[in-house]
């Protein structure tokens, strides 16, 4: 068998790093705005420390919802991202956590799976520890997260309307409240009326 020359071999070129246009996107219902750690600057100022810690990831635009329900994706803000994304614009999405992209175990499992595959977009879960370059959609524990995400929506409406309900019962008050300093108004005007007929 022939030796090996132990002259160094010249170094292979290495291949370019693939840079990312990367698009935050953050969301926050009406149910989630009491928790700490879901505003939606902790989640935007978490995701922006992802990105510039990692060369290859580019921060190109942010899309935020807030007050928007995760058991749907009729959003405004995804719908400009899907468009960003259409337009090629965008190739990598990155949200805190999975939670914050969908509550529709469906749905969500829907865009990790197929779309984003199909439109090569990289998505990344930060504290989920999910990148789509690194897991596939067979990963066990993604789809758990998935379903606990779908029934901890289901879970909270169920309570809500049961809260409600009871509320009703008791003849408390339910429906919305008038802006601060309205109803103020309003009283005063009542009482200007009341003032002036009496005279």
């Amino acid at each position: 068998m022939a030796r090996k020359s132990r002259k160094q071999q010249p170094n292979a070129p290495t291949p370019p790093v693939k840079v990312y246009n990367t698009a935050i996107y953050a969301r926050l219902s009406h149910m989630d705005s009491g928790k700490d750690g879901d505003s939606m600057e902790n989640q935007i100022h978490l995701v922006t420390q992802y990105i510039q810690e990692r060369s290859y990831l580019t921060l190109t635009a942010i899309f935020a919802d807030n007050g928007e329900t995760g058991t749907n994706f009729n959003r405004p803000q995804w719908c400009k991202l899907i468009t960003a994304i259409e337009s090629g614009a965008i190739n990598c999405v990155i949200v805190k956590d999975l939670s914050r992209l969908g509550r529709n175990y469906i749905e969500t499992g829907d865009y990790l799976e197929r779309i984003f595959p199909s439109m090569g977009i990289r998505f990344i879960a930060v504290t989920d520890s999910y990148d789509s370059e690194v897991y596939r959609s067979e990963n066990l524990s993604i789809a758990l997260k998935g379903l606990v995400n779908d029934i901890y929506a289901k879970d909270i409406s169920r309570k809500t309307s049961a809260a409600f309900e009871v509320k009703q019962r008791k003849g408390e008050f339910i429906g919305s409240y008038a802006a601060y300093g309205y109803a103020g108004v309003i009283i005063e005007t009542k009482k200007s009326r009341d003032k002036m007929e009496s005279v």
